[in-house]
């Protein structure tokens, strides 16, 4: 019997020992094919970086400007002309800008200060011209996911125990550092001293309405008080931009009614706009979530109060510029599709002139108000 307990002992020692050969051999297989993966994904993108950095060099730029000089200048025939000008300024308006984005979502030499900072507003910048292109039920999906994700990854992000002992000590100190400069300052300076970033942005938020409110206003003034407007089409100045664009586009498509319709089209598709705004709330969301280089201790509520801030100061000079200098529109019987007849009572003035418009105005035209952006 001891002899029969023993040969078992030593069978499940054995098979015990097997069975780790073969756990530790599992492993290793998953390990190497794991390894085998990084190195397989490394390698396509290295390959994809290096096609990029190709992509977007300027021996392609100027490739493409000689194109457009070459379809421009040189009598060819007109199928010819009209391909050379596609290639050429597709590439300089829309392929190299993409490209130049995706190398930046790509891009593994950025470093770690501010390196994954740049590469998400990069890709949400592609995310959002891609979804453009999807239906509007995937889109508003993907927007949704999007802020989902933030709302999880900002939910438990509380200061640290460092961070708010230095800011309660900040803030048992700073009345006795501001009251060393009471006796010198007016109100005005005191109470500013004493708001914080977080006042200071709201502040900020209530000036840029503030100065889109009376932006409105005179816009409506301002056209209302122009009479050539009122009673017909003047003559508007001449834009060599609008010319020069009109003829490369005319080139391109072959004809006016089909430029403008095409035009419009690859704006929509691009649909640049909201992409920036993408990226703009993607660069919120970073510095929310603190992915920036720390050493320059950037904040959400800094940001903010500048960007307020210089929003507001650019549209006060903006309104300040279309006020003294009126500028003709270039959109036929423009008053009559915006405004109604200028009233007689100065309450109506103030009705029309506070309602908010999205459309614009007529003789706004300088500073433009996407200039101030």
């Amino acid at each position: 019997d001891n002899n029969n307990d023993n040969n078992n002992d030593n069978n499940n020692d054995n098979n015990s020992s097997m069975n780790i050969g073969e756990y530790e051999k599992d492993g290793n297989d998953k390990r190497a094919r794991g390894q085998l993966k990084w190195k397989l994904a490394h390698h396509n993108t290295t390959a994809v970086q290096y096609i990029l950095r190709i992509t977007t060099s300027t021996a392609f730029s100027i490739i493409a400007i000689v194109l457009i000089l070459a379809s421009s200048f040189f009598a060819i025939n007109e199928k010819l002309q009209s391909t050379l000008m596609k290639i050429g300024m597709g590439y300089i308006c829309i392929a190299k800008p993409l490209l130049s984005t995706l190398a930046v979502c790509c891009n593994n030499n950025l470093g770690e200060k501010g390196g994954t900072m740049t590469r998400i507003i990069a890709f949400s910048f592609l995310m959002s011209i891609v979804c453009n292109q999807l239906p509007k039920w995937m889109s508003a999906l993907v927007a949704c996911s999007a802020i989902f994700a933030f709302g999880l990854a900002s939910h438990q992000l509380v200061p640290s125990h460092s961070e708010s002992t230095a800011v309660h000590s900040q803030v048992e100190h700073r009345p006795m550092a501001s009251s060393t400069k009471n006796d010198h300052s007016n109100l005005l300076q005191r109470t500013w001293s004493r708001l914080d970033l977080k006042e200071r942005a709201a502040v900020g938020s209530l000036a840029v309405v503030f100065a889109l409110l009376t932006e409105n206003f005179l816009i409506w003034v301002v056209s209302a008080t122009y009479q050539p407007g009122i009673d017909g089409t003047p003559e508007p100045l001449q834009d060599n931009g609008r010319i020069v664009l009109e003829k490369f586009a005319t080139k391109i498509f072959d004809s006016s009614w089909k430029t403008a319709r095409m035009v419009q089209t690859l704006r929509n598709s691009l649909n640049v706009q909201y992409a920036l705004v993408s990226s703009f709330g993607a660069a919120l969301v970073c510095l929310e979530l603190k992915l920036g280089d720390p050493s320059k201790r950037r904040t959400l509520a800094g940001l903010a109060f500048r960007a307020t801030s210089t929003l507001a100061a650019a549209r006060i000079v903006r309104t300040i510029s279309f006020v003294l200098t009126v500028v003709p529109s270039q959109v036929p019987n423009c008053y009559a599709r915006h405004f109604p007849p200028p009233p007689e009572e100065w309450r109506e003035w103030l009705m029309v002139g506070l309602l908010p418009s999205s459309r614009g105005g007529c003789n706004d035209l300088i500073l433009s108000g996407h200039a101030t952006i």
